[in-house]
């Protein structure tokens, strides 16, 4: 399909308001408990879990978004395929994102609600299973919400203190526990339904680095003759030393992330400690070394706003600051800054056979879905990176490269820095 018979496509499908009802019908919404539970873990044994949202345990009258967890599951026509699908949620690790940013700024940083901006009916994209050119649109799709602000890693409750009004407060982040939960449901429901030819495990911002500390996890619930396909969407990894001195930490983690990854992510071992300039880079090289047989791919644009913004939101509280409302005034340096370490970063890991990229123009966050961006189906109209059409390098990515392999790709002409960063 050419570059015009697309655009007519989505143009009909925006003027048919119909279509996305149609296919938000079949979604099954999973209801998980906020109690203590006990799951099977990676390695055979047994792991106690507490899911929940980060406010789950608060009464209503408190007036915080307080529901218990719950995901999605849609049957496809092709039973032997599946998406596992991590979404976004933005994240905190210190009193002033997890506290002070819900109530100044102009939004918080995370989402504790697991309502808001938290379905798969309401997330466009690839969750539109309605154009023809979906790669997943037969597929069976797990959804995992986002609402524990611990980019689905954590396994701990921890007390704050809001430093402008001195307000105590527990967050829980359980964003591991709720994967666990969805995890169990996988390998108790679902795995033992169908014969699982091949698994898509993917995620949106924050997701995306759930997906990927997740992928051994899933991996080991499937045959070993499942392919398998990994996609980050707009999660490249630019970090502070600050923030993964504290968010890694061996011991005291806000998240609690040293009883959850280090004894099956390959490239982490024991949390020790890391450099930030190169700690996603070997995590990633490191899974797709030891998973070598799967295709590992990233999606960004080249300046991605929230990516800077959080970039920008790490640098200012490592540095003391506890006001959100500085937080936004983001510097051309930081933008810059930004930009040169994700392109190096994915460039450097892209030597690795079954790494690759897919750098689009401009500044909008996420491609897999439609939220924070204004243009509806944006997933089927991104085409800004050797004239590519993003759903198209998607499908590539889940053939495993048959007969070609999935190039790389970055935004040309149009690739320009916006005027924030100049």
């Amino acid at each position: 399909m050419n570059t015009s018979d697309k655009l007519l496509r989505f143009i009909v499908l925006v003027l048919c308001s119909c279509a996305y009802n149609a296919a938000a019908e079949g979604w099954q919404k999973i209801e998980v408990p906020s109690t203590t539970m006990t799951v099977i873990d990676n390695n055979g044994q047994n792991r106690n879990i507490k899911p929940g949202c980060a406010f789950s345990y608060l009464p209503d009258e408190m007036g915080m978004p307080n529901q218990p967890f719950h995901f999605y599951f849609r049957e496809g026509i092709r039973k032997d395929k599946t998406l596992i699908y991590f979404n976004g949620g933005g994240a905190c690790w210190n009193s002033a994102t997890c506290l002070t940013s819900l109530v100044v700024g102009e939004r918080p940083v995370y989402n504790p609600d697991i309502e808001q901006e938290n379905s798969p009916e309401i997330a466009g994209g690839i969750m539109d299973l309605t154009p023809g050119d979906n790669p997943v649109r037969e597929w069976n799709i797990v959804f995992i919400p986002s609402c524990t602000g611990d980019a689905h890693l954590g396994s701990r409750d921890m007390q704050y203190r809001d430093a402008n009004t001195g307000n105590q407060i527990v967050v829980q982040h359980r964003g591991f526990d709720n994967f666990m939960a969805v995890r169990e449901w996988i390998r108790n429901s679902f795995n033992r339904k169908y014969y699982a030819k091949h698994v898509m495990i993917a995620g949106s911002s924050v997701g995306s680095y759930g997906a990927l500390l997740h992928f051994p996890r899933l991996h080991s619930l499937f045959p070993p003759e499942t392919k398998f396909s990994f996609l980050a969407d707009a999660g490249a990894g630019i970090f502070t030393q600050g923030f993964i001195d504290l968010v890694f930490a061996p011991t005291d983690s806000p998240w609690g992330v040293e009883g959850t990854l280090t004894s099956v992510t390959p490239g982490i071992g024991q949390l020790n400690s890391f450099d930030a300039e190169v700690f996603y880079q070997e995590i990633l090289t490191g899974m797709a070394n030891h998973f070598h047989t799967s295709q590992f791919a990233h999606y960004t644009t080249a300046w991605d706003g929230v990516q800077v913004l959080f970039l920008n939101i790490m640098q200012q509280t490592d540095a003391g600051s506890i006001n959100p409302d500085e937080w936004s005034k983001v510097s051309p340096a930081v933008w810059q800054e930004w930009h040169r370490k994700m392109r190096e970063s994915l460039r450097t890991m892209a030597l690795n056979k079954n790494i690759h990229y897919y750098i689009g123009a401009g500044m909008f966050h996420m491609g897999l879905v439609d939220m924070f961006k204004p243009i509806p189906g944006y997933f089927y109209q991104e085409h800004s990176a050797g004239n590519t059409f993003l759903a198209d390098w998607v499908a590539h990515l889940n053939t495993n490269g048959r007969n070609q392999s999935l190039p790389s790709l970055i935004c040309e002409g149009d690739c320009a820095p916006p005027s924030e960063a100049k």
